[in-house]
């Protein structure tokens, strides 16, 4: 990845390997003073799934952006995917917004 990047990813290494990414990206915002962070993909291989790898990139990714002053993070999910929304929900609850996506 180019360093420049706006878009980065924090690895969960488990047993010398990689094991679960979180990609994200920080991004100027119209609501806000400070940039937000956005979770663009949360990923645990299933074979280590409730072992707190989830829990873990997420804990360092809001780490990161309180320390980098960001704003607000936010990520979406399809809303049948009930084994991440328990985890997330320990976070914050929905806010019910709906993503539409068009592509192009």
């Amino acid at each position: 990845m180019d360093p420049a990047a706006p878009v980065k990813a924090r690895l969960a290494i488990l047993d010398g390997k990689v094991r679960g990414f979180a990609i994200h990206l920080h991004h100027p915002s119209t609501w806000v003073v400070t940039e937000d962070c956005y979770l663009e993909d949360l990923y645990v291989d299933e074979s280590v799934r409730g072992a707190g790898l989830g829990r873990a990139l997420l804990d360092d990714l809001v780490s990161l952006a309180r320390a980098k002053g960001w704003a607000r993070l936010y990520w979406h999910t399809n809303h049948d995917n009930t084994r991440a929304r328990a985890l997330y929900d320990q976070y914050v609850a929905s806010d019910g917004h709906i993503r539409y996506r068009m592509t192009l």
